[in-house]
């Protein structure tokens, strides 16, 4: 990313902040329970910008996983997969996966969303343990 984008990204983020900011602590409160959130999230969602997160539905083609239909039978569950995947500190290698089209061979290794992905999947859990 460019000086120009870094600096326009930078200028959006602290925008979106003052916004939050500027509402009322009952319409924060409010915000947070229609969302389905934490406060404290919310405002680490806000942060970390509109495009935190939008490895999700890209990982989740490239598995073969129908997420409206997953959506509209578990909302709470993508809900919770959705800010775990916007507060992942490894987001940028998983784009890279995804941009080169190894996320489905690779994600296991780091995404904190692999279990349930794998579960949603249809895969049974890997037992690790040596018996």
């Amino acid at each position: 990313m460019g000086l120009v984008a870094t600096i326009r990204q930078w200028q959006s983020i602290w925008a979106r902040s003052h916004e939050l900011e500027a509402l009322a602590p009952d319409q924060r409160e409010a915000l947070a329970r229609d969302i389905g959130v934490p406060e404290d999230v919310v405002v680490r969602l806000v942060a970390r910008g509109p495009q935190a997160g939008a490895e999700l539905p890209r990982l989740m083609q490239a598995l073969s996983l129908d997420l409206a239909r997953i959506r509209r039978e578990r909302a709470a569950l993508v809900r919770d997969m959705s800010v775990t995947c916007s507060e992942c500190a490894v987001s940028a290698r998983c784009r890279r996966d995804l941009d080169r089209g190894q996320a489905s061979l690779t994600y296991r290794g780091y995404c904190p969303n692999a279990e349930t992905l794998r579960e949603l999947g249809g895969e049974r859990p890997v037992d690790l343990s040596f018996s």
